[in-house]
């Protein structure tokens, strides 16, 4: 439960993605192959429908989470 406690916090503070407890649902992609064929690449935003102004699921698995925050 305190594990939780403290996930959840983090995101408060730290999640671009946090709001009111809710998930904005952006994601971010880069695509790798692109950046070896041409030495750069665009970083391309999604929004994920999904999860969009639903509750936080950092506690579960979140893998905005576990790859731009933690």
């Amino acid at each position: 439960m305190l594990k939780d406690q403290k996930l959840r916090r983090k995101a408060q503070r730290d999640c671009a993605n946090w709001n009111l407890g809710n998930c904005l649902g952006c994601s971010l992609y880069i695509d790798k192959e692109y950046l070896k064929r041409n030495g750069w690449v665009p970083v391309f935003q999604t929004l994920n429908t999904e999860k969009a102004d639903k509750p936080c699921i950092v506690e579960k698995e979140c893998k905005y989470f576990e790859n731009y925050v933690a």
